[in-house]
């Protein structure tokens, strides 16, 4: 498919645009989760203490990740929204501005992850794994940049419509990362940092696929080299839009590691196993939904640029109801088939141990998944309505329900008070951002009628 198809897909019917924008997405998304799964996979013959130590630094990895995704959808709303309102030059200026801005925020990130880990560590509660955790954690700390604009590429490729080029880049990320695993952990005996630098040199595949994309023109957004200078204004926008994001994904995650301070408390280094593998699967559950916000947010963001409210309300709608549609089904299906669905974690014979009590966990999880799924749908609405702010308070809020609640029912109910806490937090949350995303566009509507968009949506 040619650059121009993308576009003219980009800004035709909503429905059509997201199924074709969504599954490249859903691809990317289960590659991607494979790699994690493999890591886990393969660290697992390392024992329970090899699982805890990643489990530790999994959040952390997982919030640097998760800046460059905020780059990313910033940073594709910003590109789309430009491609809507027909002005190309513009667009290649803000993709342009989001690489600047990410790698002007990397360098002041890296100095400040290497000195402060062993704390950050101590805090998340490694305890005995910290040598372990420090290990696998300095690898990332180090290669921060090359994982933040793999996220930040991805994106400007997505906002542009060409999410096959994206999950091309996924794809060569987790093959690579399969296949050096077991050399890194076992064949030259690095363990567990094995892993982390084995992520590492995939995701430099990844990164060098996605600059070739970009700077060959197989795009339909060209940067030369007057695209490559500071703009001011441009810079303005991709940092209103993009630094939102980043925030929300940072809270999301930093918040996972909060979480997991209080499921040790609570069950100790084998709680946090029996706890954190379980989530992995429902990783893959909610995957459609993080899919399909990610879709969202250009078609959303391209029909803004066009001031088409009804083409927006359209979007949102559709990828609402497909989304959570298949992650119930999803959900339904692990449900039924829990036990088989986590034996790749329990085949060596000190994890089979935990198997009962993980296919416990893992059937009250199942319960919040649909409710999640409304998190990256009405959040990338919010970032397409140019609202990114209301979703960084939602998702703050619904960290503290997590948090509030997981303390609570965790006090007279053990383990089973953190797994029915995940129920409790994500219905609050998810009946906030729903009820927030649709007053946002009830308002926007009248702004739209009245042609008194504010300028920091624009």
């Amino acid at each position: 498919m040619t650059a121009e198809e993308n576009v003219s897909i980009l800004l035709g019917n909503p429905k059509v645009a997201i199924h074709k924008l969504a599954l490249p997405l859903i691809l990317s998304l289960l590659v991607s989760q494979a790699n994690v799964i493999a890591d886990r996979a393969w660290c697992s013959g390392l024992g329970v203490d090899a699982m805890a130590a990643i489990a530790v630094v999994i959040p952390i990895y997982m919030t640097i990740v998760g800046l460059g995704s905020g780059l990313g959808i910033g940073a594709s709303a910003i590109v789309s929204r430009m491609i809507g309102a027909e002005d190309k030059d513009k667009a290649c200026n803000a993709a342009s501005q989001a690489l600047l801005f990410g790698l002007i925020f990397v360098i002041i990130l890296t100095p400040l992850l290497l000195i402060s880990q062993k704390g950050i560590l101590t805090i998340l509660g490694a305890g005995d794994v910290m040598d372990m955790a420090n290990s696998y954690l300095t690898v990332y700390s180090i290669c921060a940049i090359i994982i933040l604009m793999n996220g930040a590429i991805g994106g400007i490729l997505n906002g542009q419509g060409a999410t096959s080029l994206s999950t091309i880049m996924m794809i060569v990320m987790a093959v690579s990362n399969i296949v050096l695993d077991p050399v890194f952990i076992y064949g030259l005996d690095m363990g567990v940092r094995g892993a982390a630098i084995a992520t590492v040199i995939a995701t430099v595949f990844s990164l060098l696929v996605g600059a070739y994309f970009i700077m060959s023109r197989r795009t339909y957004l060209t940067m030369d080299r007057k695209h490559m200078r500071y703009e001011k204004e441009q810079m303005r926008m991709v940092s209103v839009a993009a630094i939102p994001q980043m925030i929300e994904y940072a809270v999301m995650y930093a918040m996972n590691a909060v979480l997991n301070v209080i499921v040790i408390n609570t069950g100790g280094s084998e709680g946090l196993t029996v706890y954190s593998t379980p989530d992995n699967l429902i990783d893959l559950i909610v995957i459609p939904a993080m899919a399909i916000g990610s879709a969202l947010v250009p078609v959303a963001s391209s029909a803004f640029g066009q001031k088409d409210i009804g083409r927006m309300r359209a979007s949102f709608r559709y990828a609402l109801i497909l989304s959570i549609s298949a992650v119930i089904g999803l959900a339904l299906i692990t449900e039924l088939f829990s036990e088989q669905a986590l034996y790749i974690f329990t085949y060596s014979e000190e994890m089979a141990a935990l198997r009962p009590k993980m296919v416990h966990a893992l059937q009250i999880m199942c319960l919040y998944s649909a409710l999640f799924a409304f998190t990256p749908i009405c959040s990338g609405y919010l970032q397409a309505m140019g609202r990114p702010n209301y979703s960084v308070l939602c998702a703050v809020w619904r960290n503290l329900a997590l948090i509030t609640s997981y303390i609570a029912l965790a006090s007279f109910m053990g383990m089973d008070g953190i797994f029915w806490g995940l129920v409790l937090g994500h219905t609050i949350g998810a009946s906030t951002i729903l009820s927030v995303t649709l007053l946002t566009q009830k308002r926007l509507k009248k702004m739209i009628g009245s042609d008194s968009i504010p300028q920091s949506t624009q």
